[in-house]
């Protein structure tokens, strides 16, 4: 009867290791066709972002001097300057209009 069990068993799990082994490529499959349609959404939201030159000359156009440090960052854009009156700021920019969305003043003159 043991034998009976264990022969049982074996088949059960055999079965299951083939169907799984069967299903695996047809799910590769479907995550990789996902995957260039999300990589295709973040490219286009990112197409129409300035890009660094002109968030350059925006900042210098709002007054902004010693300009330096301009990344991307959090869906946005992050840069480190001097404001009209000579003090370090770090500002958070939106990547579509270069327009500075926060500032904050740095202490570390």
């Amino acid at each position: 009867m043991n034998t009976r069990i264990r022969q049982s068993a074996a088949i059960i799990a055999l079965s299951s290791a083939a169907l799984m082994a069967a299903t695996l490529p047809a799910h590769a499959q479907s995550a990789a066709a996902n995957a260039p349609a999300a990589q295709q959404t973040t490219t286009q939201a990112q197409g129409d972002w300035l890009n660094l030159r002109q968030i350059y000359d925006k900042l210098e156009a709002a007054g902004y001097t010693d300009i330096r440090e301009i990344d991307r960052e959090r869906g946005g854009y992050e840069a480190k300057a001097r404001d009209g009156e000579g003090r370090k700021v770090k500002l958070y920019i939106d990547p579509r209009s270069g327009e500075v969305l926060n500032r904050k003043t740095r202490d570390n003159d």
